[in-house]
């Protein structure tokens, strides 16, 4: 108990500082982000610059708590030279950061380097300058820096890499230094060289190639035996005839298909087919210039004075690193690396290299035992599924339809009314009569075959809505076309009355059979006639013209309801008959949705075309019934009720 009280006490402790720490840091940011400049030497677009540059980035947005606003100014004195270029820079980057509060400059490489020594109080007074990526021989030349710098060498230990040499090739006494021609090319060629006459071993030759292109240098490298020849990969930046490289690039063109090992003093050379080497890895660096930056940043102030023994750190090590594939092609042991050597693209055993494979095996044999449970599960599922989505469908159907006489209410009220009327009127004349003394049976007898007659009428407009409103199951039997759609247009006659729209009907299928639940047609021809009425609601009263028909067409017969309203744009035809899609300012997208639904239901199809002379024509079409109608498609009919 005492113990896990301990661990609490120490969780509230480690929070209370990280909370205050946060609240200081973040005081003394205010609200932007440091500012960091990033000042490269070299081609930032060079893969490990790449590298090394992102690795700083990174670090700091995670390290800080509001990341950092990063600026990249290149020199590019590698490939160009830093004299051409010091005078523009340094007036473009004054003028640039003029006024410009910066927080730190991290430069990067011998020229960045020597350009934040010279000009940093120019363009950035009083900022402090993180020095990283400079060889510590450099550090020795320039001697004494600023008292706001902090400098982050590295060490190319050429000794380790002939010691790796030694270990992989101890027969061989041709020493080849591959290399360019610019200065920097030439100087890493040197060390080299100086560092071979140092080494314990007496080379028998050295040579140095220098600017050769990649083919003479592939051809070359061909003739060299591993037995005999080892070969070191400097830089080469330019080649004799003025071409330019990525150091790295020539790695990867010339190692692929070389007899002999190269080795190198970078990471990326490994990774790209150097054998092996004493290797600096700039994205380590990256990361460590990182946490040295958030670590100067987290303990800013406007200017930083650092002791002299804290302003140069350690130097980072050279690690052996090897390409064991590369080795392996050679038919060179790894064995005889050293232990702590960083081995890549070591090969793994068959159970690691597959391992996928077996996995997915493992998991296929063990998935088939449960594959038809799961079959036989989802099928009663799916079935459910089918039963309470066509349940749905059927309510949406209904609700539809109720809607749609909503709609129909004010003229329905009046189709209703009329006869009622008429009823009540001949009842008060039969009443009359039958109080005065002349009253006839003949004239009694005829009042009372209006009042049925109109009794008849109103019974018919109720048991039309009856039918429409009933929740009742979906049959599809063989129904006469133009019959059923003539019986709903009693429905919309009155409604079309009511808005000063000229019905016109054409039914010219009458013997037309088509395999159809009744009560959904209908629904059909007036949620079409409806839409169209609604189409026409501001149209001009000459052209409140509403055309109801039927024809034969393609093996079937097609309902054509058109109109003479606004019109569909082109670009929403698509659109008409999805769900919740709607042009009217109280519409609920459904109508349509639901024709279409109904129109597959009955393996038929709607569309939607321009009328010419304006508005629309939609055309559902539905296929004939046989002579022996689809007993499969009447078994298969939804059980749910609409």
């Amino acid at each position: 108990m005492s113990s896990a009280i301990t661990r609490a006490v120490r969780r509230s402790i480690s929070l209370a500082v990280f909370v205050t720490c946060s609240f200081v840091v973040l005081e003394a940011f205010g609200a932007d982000p440091p500012k960091v400049v990033l000042l490269t030497g070299g081609d930032p677009m060079q893969p490990a610059a790449l590298m090394q540059t992102q690795a700083i980035r990174t670090v700091l947005n995670a390290t800080l708590p509001l990341g950092t606003e990063t600026f990249l100014d290149t020199l590019d004195g590698l490939r160009f030279g830093s004299d051409l270029l010091t005078p523009e820079l340094f007036a473009l980057l004054r003028k640039k950061y003029s006024g410009q509060h910066v927080d730190l400059v991290i430069a990067i490489g011998n020229y960045a380097a020597e350009f934040a020594r010279a000009h940093h109080e120019a363009i950035w007074p009083g900022t402090p300058i993180l020095v990283t990526s400079v060889p510590d021989v450099w550090l020795k030349k320039v001697g004494a820096l600023p008292s706001t710098f902090v400098m982050i060498p590295y060490h190319i230990e050429i000794e380790k890499t002939f010691s790796i040499v030694e270990s992989l090739q101890p027969s061989a006494t041709r020493l080849v230094v591959i290399g360019g021609t610019s200065d920097l090319d030439k100087r890493f060629s040197d060390e080299i060289v100086e560092a071979a006459g140092k080494t314990a071993r007496r080379w028998v030759s050295i040579e140095r190639w220098e600017g050769f292109s990649v083919q003479e240098l592939k051809a070359r490298l061909a003739l060299l035996d591993k037995r005999t020849s080892a070969v070191l990969y400097g830089t080469q930046y330019r080649d004799r005839e003025g071409r330019r490289y990525f150091p790295v690039e020539l790695v990867n063109k010339i190692a692929s298909d070389a007899p002999v090992p190269i080795y190198g003093w970078y990471a990326n050379y490994i990774e790209q087919g150097a054998a092996a080497g004493a290797v600096y890895d700039l994205e380590e660096n990256g990361r460590t210039t990182g946490n040295v930056a958030a670590q100067m940043l987290l303990s800013s102030g406007q200017t930083q004075q650092f002791d002299a023994s804290l302003r140069t750190l350690p130097a980072l090590p050279a690690r052996c690193t090897a390409n064991i594939a590369m080795l392996k092609r050679l038919d060179i042991s790894e064995n005889l690396l050293e232990p702590d050597c960083k081995r890549l693209n070591a090969p793994h055993p068959a159970y690691r290299q597959y391992w996928k494979e077996i996995v997915v095996i493992l998991f296929v044999i063990g998935t088939q035992a449960i594959t038809i449970f799961a079959m036989l599960k989802q099928r009663h599922q799916r079935r459910v599924a089918e039963y309470d989505a066509a349940t749905r469908r059927a309510d949406l159907t209904r609700a539809s339809r109720i809607s749609t006489v909503g709609e129909l209410s004010a003229s329905i009220a009046h189709e209703v009314g009329q006869p009622l009327g008429a009823i009540l009127s001949n009842v008060d004349a039969a009443d009359l009569m039958m109080q005065s003394s002349d009253a006839s049976d003949a004239e009694l007898r005829e009042i009372l075959t209006d009042v049925r007659r109109d009794a008849l009428r109103a019974n018919d407009v109720i048991q039309r809505l009856r039918a429409l409103l009933q929740k009742q199951a979906i049959t599809f039997t063989p129904v006469v076309f133009d019959t059923v759609l003539e019986r709903a247009t009693s429905l919309v006659k009155p409604e079309a009355r009511r808005r000063g729209i000229v019905l016109q009907m054409s039914f010219g299928a009458p013997d037309a059979r088509v395999l159809a639940d009744q009560v959904q047609l209908q629904q059909v021809l007036l949620n079409l006639a409806i839409n169209a009425m609604d189409a026409m609601e501001n149209s001009e009263q000459k052209d409140r013209e509403l055309s109801i028909g039927t024809r034969h067409a393609k093996e079937g017969v097609e309902l054509v309801v058109a109109d003479r309203g606004t019109g569909i744009p082109a670009d929403n035809v698509e659109q008409l008959f999805e769900a919740f899609y709607t042009t009217k300012e109280r519409g609920t997208g459904l109508g349509l949705s639901i024709v279409r639904s109904i129109a597959d239901a009955h393996r038929g199809a709607v569309s939607a075309l321009p009328r010419s002379g304006g508005g629309t024509e939609f055309v559902l079409w539905l296929p004939l019934a046989s002579a022996e109608f689809d007993q499969t498609h009447l078994r298969g009919s939804e059980a749910a009720s609409v």
